[in-house]
């Protein structure tokens, strides 16, 4: 009886001391994410309203006051020290859709693999795109996945980690609808990778 009341705390210990960022954002999956089967191939800044734990500084409808942006923060992490987890949550679109969520995580996180985007984002097929801009170091990396889930087009996560002295670093991930709108300024996909993906999300 003592063994097996050990084995309830021990369980509930190891339950509550997991990171409290599993699937944090599946939420955002959810908001851009475009559902099978329709013709349109933007989100709506109404899709905003399902992401979930984020504490924005305006609302969505406000977005257009604000140079088409919605930012927000949230927490990663269980450290009780606010430098480590501390995360923002940026949406960038035009002036009816959004392109891309883009979320910058402080002194937390891993280095891109299929693993850390499972914990963050939930269950998912996840495909690794190769590109001109993708880094694999211990203190530098950057990846880009294409993310399926079963009743949604696919949508594109960038993941970039920098890391340097006493394990501080910063964890960027942008993701979008299509691998245009991750490039940015870099232009890491070459015009054949961009038709063939484009064509393999149709």
């Amino acid at each position: 009886m003592i063994k097996a009341i050990s084995l309830i705390l021990t369980t509930i210990a190891f339950t509550f001391s997991t990171p409290a960022y599993s699937a944090q954002f599946s939420s955002i999956i959810d908001a851009i994410a475009i559902p099978k089967n329709v013709e349109y191939n933007v989100s709506n800044w109404e899709n905003a309203e399902k992401i979930q734990g984020v504490e924005w500084e305006w609302p969505y409808y406000e977005s257009g006051a604000h140079d088409h942006t919605m930012v927000g923060t949230t927490k990663v992490g269980s450290s009780k020290n606010p430098n480590i987890g501390y995360t923002e949550v940026t949406i960038n679109g035009a002036r009816t859709f959004i392109t891309e969520i883009e979320i910058t995580i402080q002194n937390e996180g891993g280095n891109p693999s299929e693993s850390e985007i499972n914990k963050l984002f939930g269950s998912g097929e996840l495909v690794k795109i190769l590109s001109s801009c993708d880094q694999d170091y211990a203190t530098w990396a950057d990846a880009t996945y294409q993310f399926n889930k079963t009743k949604a087009q696919p949508v594109f996560i960038r993941y970039g980690s920098s890391w340097g002295a006493s394990e501080s670093g910063t964890v960027t991930i942008k993701v979008a609808n299509s691998l245009v709108d991750l490039n940015g300024y870099d232009d890491c996909y070459d015009r054949r990778t961009l038709d063939k993906w484009k064509r393999l999300s149709v």
